[in-house]
């Protein structure tokens, strides 16, 4: 393969050191980073809201 960014050659039959871990990486995001990460956007959102409620809104009618 070849390095085009750096201008090397991999050795045949080697694959780049990064894509051995790509799809445990992949897995990881999908299934653990990005459920977290929509969690607590959402707990965020709804604290928002509910601050706002208190403060300026007041409860929805």
């Amino acid at each position: 393969m070849n390095n085009q960014a750096s201008g090397r050659t991999a050795p045949s039959g080697a694959e780049p050191s990064g894509r051995k871990n790509e799809w445990p990486r992949f897995l990881l995001l999908a299934f653990v980073g990005l459920p977290i990460t929509m969690t607590l956007a959402i707990a965020a959102y709804g604290f928002v809201v509910w601050f706002l409620q208190i403060l300026f809104f007041g409860p929805p009618s």
